[in-house]
């Protein structure tokens, strides 16, 4: 199990060498990247340990490599992911990557039918600025998840403080990057991890595009993992969200709050995805 600090000194020296992916934006403003994802194995031909090395999904604003890891090779495609707030939430990252080490040696904990994308940090360039407000936000100084396309809006805050939300929705290279991984993906679930509000909070976009079931999933991964769950996130406003994005497109998507800023939370956690797995692989049908 690695812990918050060496997570935090290794992910914050993400290597910046590799080549960077097709221009990554959403419309109107440019076409979505496309990447090219593993072929689907059926289970019998599954290898005993399906595990791939780091899958580039896109660039930071400073150029860092966001990357996922995927486990196993099922139809049911399920993503989380830590460091939306980087160095602020920097507990979020050492879960992800606690969650990588776990299912690298245990891999049959991955079901037959499910593929798990693990992404450590969505913000790099904040991650090496630690628990500080510079930290939490990006390197163009704005707040990664009030920068997407459900109920985005110019003026949007953190705690009683105003934030930068971006010119546009997905003005950022890390929102339109993660976005177009998930549009690729198309999962049946999507979890983001934040700290420290404690709790599950289902995405809600107002005006989706597809029906999804995130209260039920939110309530599934909440009960397994000691969270609360079933109420609205009701601490200050939000705005532009990326659980009430994927909401909108028909993903089963939540916040994740840990309880502190401190402690990966790893064990309740490891029960959540757990149990969200056989969920999803029950909601996909036979």
């Amino acid at each position: 199990m690695l812990n918050l600090a060496e997570s935090t000194r290794n992910l914050g020296s993400i290597p910046t060498s590799s080549p960077p992916p097709m221009q990554p934006t959403l419309p109107p403003v440019t076409p979505l990247p496309t990447f090219t994802l593993p072929a689907p194995q059926t289970a019998l031909s599954r290898p005993e340990a399906d595990v791939l090395a780091a899958i580039p999904i896109g660039l930071s604003a400073e150029g860092r490599e966001i990357h996922a890891r995927r486990f196993g090779s099922g139809p049911v495609r399920i993503v989380l992911a830590g460091g939306m707030h980087g160095g602020w939430e920097a507990n979020t990252v050492a879960l992800m990557e606690g969650l990588i080490a776990h299912f690298e040696a245990n891999p049959g904990d991955v079901p037959p039918d499910v593929t798990l994308y693990l992404i450590p940090v969505v913000n790099p360039d904040g991650l090496p600025r630690g628990r500080t407000a510079d930290g939490r936000f990006n390197a163009h100084g704005v707040d990664l998840n009030r920068n997407w396309g459900c109920g985005w809006q110019a003026e949007a805050y953190w705690r009683d403080q105003a934030v930068s939300a971006g010119e546009r929705p997905f003005s950022e290279p890390e929102t339109q990057a993660l976005s177009a991984f998930l549009m690729q993906v198309q999962p049946t679930a999507a979890l983001f991890y934040h700290s420290a509000a404690g709790g599950v909070f289902a995405g809600n976009c107002a005006q989706p595009l597809r029906d999804a079931d995130s209260a039920q999933m939110s309530a599934v991964y909440g009960e397994a993992a000691g969270y609360s769950f079933g109420q609205s996130f009701s601490a200050y406003p939000v705005t532009g969200t990326a659980a009430s994005w994927a909401d909108g497109q028909g993903i089963a998507s939540a916040d994740v709050e840990l309880y502190t800023s401190t402690d990966a939370e790893f064990e309740r956690n490891l029960r959540g995805v757990l149990a969200l797995m056989a969920w999803a692989s029950g909601a996909a049908g036979p």
